[in-house]
């Protein structure tokens, strides 16, 4: 193992922690910011592994999740930019192509960008499982170790997130 391997798995880790700190953020600015900050540190860690598709797709979910953040001022921004985000993400994938292993992530995280501008707090947790499942895949493709523990917890956050707010039925 090369050291910069060694080290890349060690940042990704490092991203994992940021994104656990995110789940205690008490305001959606807050959140944002923090889930941006680690991002962009998984950006580092795919740099140093080689996922070109996660790096290039990952700095642009930074710019997203700042995005997002003040998409609720303006309802016409908050309908298009979305699919506008997922457009030029779709975009970017061909040039950051790496091979079949790719689709996993680009599809992954065009669906989450969509999801995120467009669903409730319940259906987007329905849609991590899918999302957050693709991304694993590539991550373990990679191989990241940070990278695959964070998506594990996403689908295992999401299943209980769906359990615990599930609709509750009236006999």
């Amino acid at each position: 193992m090369s050291p910069t391997f060694v080290i890349g798995q060690i940042i990704s880790v490092v991203a994992v922690i940021i994104t656990f700190i995110t789940y205690q953020m008490k305001s959606s600015t807050q959140i944002f910011v923090t889930n941006a900050i680690a991002t962009a540190v998984s950006c580092v860690a795919y740099a140093m592994l080689g996922g070109t598709t996660a790096l290039g797709l990952n700095i642009m979910c930074v710019v997203r999740n700042i995005c997002y953040m003040y998409k609720d001022k303006n309802r016409y921004v908050a309908r298009i930019l979305p699919i506008v985000l997922t457009l030029i993400m779709a975009v970017m994938s061909a040039f950051l192509w790496e091979g079949y292993h790719s689709i996993f992530f680009v599809i992954g995280i065009t669906v989450n960008t969509l999801a995120m501008g467009y669903l409730n707090a319940q259906n987007l947790r329905k849609s991590i499982l899918l999302t957050s499942s693709l991304i694993l895949v590539y991550n373990l493709f990679i191989p990241s170790i940070g990278g695959s523990i964070n998506e594990v917890v996403a689908i295992s956050s999401s299943a209980i997130g769906i359990y615990r707010h599930r609709a509750k039925k009236h006999s």
